[in-house]
């Protein structure tokens, strides 16, 4: 396998479609491919692959067949940097689509706006980067996922709707978490609703009971929960202390159900739980339905969000060319600017001043013992 990890941090091509006489048009990917998170990378490429299957077989787009080239950025800003050079000095890409890694987004962005060659952001969540583009000085910077404020905003005004008036905030000690935290309770304070609150959970920390105790000792009507390792830990801590007051945020549901006891859960100990999601299989909608079941007979894996943002992500630059009549990066930069493709997840991708697309999210909970979409939420 280190041959083919050498091809990809070189920009070599994975061939998607039969090899056609025309020149194809080149889509730059950089994505984690090896390393601990080289799953994550390769969730996002088979989503890329997907989108480019269905638009190889349907004639290409002006005529040409389209072909991604991967690189490797081994989740290391260096390394990003250097591949989306490369990318775009050596491969000519029209487009680039990544990069996965927020600290790796945050060095391309330079790279690609410098060269003028529009930064697709599919999947990196942080606000910084729809601060930064567009009007905020990256033109050719795009964000087409939700960012942490939107995430923030969508789950705040769905509290609110509930008259829920203070919160408390338990977040993992990650730059990921950490930054959710930051903007839920932002958004709390817009919402006019107090972060009575918020707590970071120190790495390592396996009792979470004492947090537990004394955030609810504050007394606020939901407990807003920004977790990854810790997500096991904290459902058994809030059985053992009780669980009366509920719970919101990114909620983990599957972690919840192996750690909590099936005569808590019987005993309707989640029944007022509600977690935000950017992305659910269950999402009602002939689009993602359909997208699901490709994906499965494809990959034989259910899809996950990073899959369907590259998916989305790749139709939007598509989208863009065909109305462009040209790969040329800066028509398909401008062409960006205007779109109003329809999004599977609800919505429209619409760019804003700040060349971020705002699509809708759903909020998820338990109901029967199963885990159901309960609205959708968002712009």
């Amino acid at each position: 396998m280190r041959w083919v990890s050498a091809l990809l941090a070189m920009g070599f091509a994975i061939a998607v479609s039969p090899a056609l006489a025309v020149e194809p048009i080149r889509i730059g990917v950089t994505t984690i491919l090896s390393g601990p998170n080289a799953d994550r990378g390769q969730s996002e490429q088979y989503g890329i692959e997907l989108a480019l299957e269905r638009i190889n077989a349907s004639g290409g787009v002006l005529g040409r067949p389209v072909e991604a080239f991967y690189a490797d950025n081994a989740a290391d800003p260096a390394t990003g940097a250097a591949v989306a050079k490369r990318l775009i000095e050596q491969q000519h890409v029209s487009v680039l689509l990544g990069a996965l890694a927020t600290p790796v987004t945050r060095a391309v962005m330079p790279v690609a706006n410098a060269a003028k060659v529009p930064f697709v952001i599919d999947i990196s969540a942080g606000q910084e980067f729809v601060d930064a583009a567009g009007s905020g000085g990256y033109d050719y910077v795009f964000k087409t996922s939700p960012s942490d404020g939107d995430v923030a905003t969508a789950m705040v005004q769905w509290l609110k709707a509930r008259d829920v008036k203070r919160i408390v905030i338990l977040a993992d000690d990650n730059d990921f978490n950490r930054a959710n935290a930051v903007a839920m309770e932002k958004a709390a304070t817009a919402a006019r609703i107090q972060t009575l609150a918020s707590e970071t959970i120190a790495k390592g920390t396996t009792d979470l009971a004492p947090s537990l105790e004394r955030l609810k000792a504050l007394q606020p009507d939901r407990i807003v929960t920004l977790l990854g390792v810790s997500s096991g830990a904290f459902f058994r801590a809030y059985e053992q202390t009780g669980g009366e007051t509920p719970i919101a945020g990114r909620v983990d549901f599957m972690a919840a159900m192996a750690n909590l006891s099936p005569q808590f859960v019987a005993a309707g100990g989640l029944d007022r739980a509600a977690g935000i999601s950017v992305f659910t299989p269950l999402a009602s909608g002939s689009g993602v339905q359909a997208f699901t079941a490709s994906y499965r007979e494809k990959y034989g894996l259910a899809p996950t969000q990073r899959s369907i943002f590259a998916f989305e992500a790749t139709e939007l630059v598509i989208d863009a060319i065909r109305r462009a009549k040209s790969d040329d990066p800066v028509a398909v930069r401008q062409a960006l600017r205007s779109t109003q493709m329809p999004s599977m997840l609800g919505g429209t991708f619409a760019m804003d001043d700040h060349n971020h697309s705002h699509v809708m999210m759903q909020i998820v909970g338990m109901r029967g013992g199963k885990l159901a979409v309960l609205e959708q939420v968002g712009k």
